[in-house]
């Protein structure tokens, strides 16, 4: 057995996962339900099996891709762009630099990890909106949280000021943000939030140090 296309799984990984194809026959192996039980696997985004004569097959592997770190309780997960969870982060992720994504779960349980498809939906429409847009902010992404499904509120690397988004136009109302922040700072030197889902009003909600 062979294993091509994986990055973050190692090939014993997959090779593991199939083990019950050690010592079949190559004609008549089931490579649908190998392939059934591989795309179980949260790295694996889709993978291909086949047969090479004489004695070989093949795994070809498309892994997902991490976009983000969804934090249940005091455990961080990966999370890809679909917002499916694909494996706990650990020290082996540690090269990854992701933000940090809050209120995912169906019932705000901080432990629950059944996600709540609309706060995942609107994580996808968020990332990819600011990477095709506004790509440099991507990596200005500190923080996400998506408690109320109608509103993404994050926090860049940084900047301590929650910026609400609402649900579109996300890249631009960053822009926007920017363009602003260097006049926001002048007028009001310590900022909790801003909101910047109404379109032509922008509300700043200075710190309460009381």
């Amino acid at each position: 057995i062979t294993v091509i296309g994986n990055n973050r799984l190692s090939a014993g990984e997959v090779v593991t996962l199939v083990e019950p194809l050690h010592g079949q026959n190559l004609f008549f192996v089931d490579l649908d339900e190998a392939r059934h039980d591989l795309r179980a696997v949260g790295w694996i985004d889709d993978v291909t099996l086949r047969r090479i004569l004489p004695s070989t097959i093949e795994i070809m592997v498309t892994e997902r891709t991490p976009v983000g770190l969804g934090r249940f309780g005091s455990a961080l997960f990966l999370i890809d762009a679909e917002g499916s969870i694909i494996d706990e982060f650990g020290p082996r992720f540690s090269d990854l630099d992701l933000p940090i994504i809050d209120g995912l779960s169906v019932d705000h349980e901080d432990s629950d990890r059944d996600l709540d498809k609309r706060r995942a939906a609107l994580v996808t429409q968020l990332l990819s909106d600011i990477g095709q847009h506004a790509p440099r902010f991507s990596k200005q992404l500190s923080q996400v949280d998506v408690a109320d499904p109608h509103d993404a509120v994050v926090l860049l690397t940084g900047d301590p000021v929650f910026i609400h988004l609402g649900e579109e136009q996300f890249a631009e109302r960053l822009q926007t943000y920017e363009d602003l922040k260097q006049s926001l700072d002048a007028r009001v030197p310590d900022v909790d939030y801003v909101d910047l889902r109404f379109d032509g009003r922008i509300y700043v909600q200075p710190l309460n140090r009381d």
